[in-house]
């Protein structure tokens, strides 16, 4: 990860949970206050259905000092580009090689890729930070419906598919048994 940008796509993937079309299409103001703070809680949009849904997910101190280390580097380049006039892109991510004004999706994919590729996570997508973070915060025994909450899924069945079962787990479940 070379990048404050490119930690940070990662650290918003593992502790947030969101897809990497969600993290890419993050807009600055989701993020930080009109005054340059950060705010506490991250607001999702997600299309369901016909429905538009929100999910409210707290910002973990860990992310925090991502945003804070990539709002600081964004600084220094406004700073540095001064002598060119012009406006800050409303996107968490701009890119502007991109029609949207953000990163694309396959973009965002290369990135992490790379870093998994670096870490040597062999078969990691993006989609495994959004496993990773699901199972763990199941494992740490956080109720299912507040994951269900966090991760979007609007069914606990749904949700249930993305959990993975660690051998380990089995074995501490058998060894409760008393008789």
């Amino acid at each position: 990860m070379e990048t404050p940008r490119d930690r940070l796509l990662f650290a918003i993937g593992i502790y947030t949970g969101l897809r990497i079309g969600e993290i890419i299409r993050l807009s600055r103001d989701q993020v930080f206050t009109d005054y340059g703070g950060i705010r506490n809680t991250l607001k999702v949009k997600r299309l369901k259905k016909k429905d538009t849904v929100y999910s409210d997910i707290p910002i973990h101190f860990r992310l925090r000092e991502h945003l804070k280390e990539y709002a600081e580097e964004q600084d220094k380049l406004q700073q540095a580009l001064q002598a060119i006039p012009q406006s800050q892109s409303k996107w968490l991510f701009p890119s502007p090689d991109s029609e949207s004004g953000h990163l694309e999706r396959a973009q965002g994919h290369n990135v992490l890729k790379a870093a998994f590729d670096m870490l040597r996570l062999e078969g990691a997508s993006t989609h495994s930070m959004r496993r990773t973070m699901l199972t763990s915060l199941s494992r740490a025994g956080v109720p299912l419906r507040t994951v269900q909450e966090i991760s979007g899924h609007s069914s606990l069945s749904q949700l249930q598919t993305y959990l993975a079962v660690d051998p380990e787990d089995t074995r501490e479940a058998l060894q409760r048994l008393k008789y």
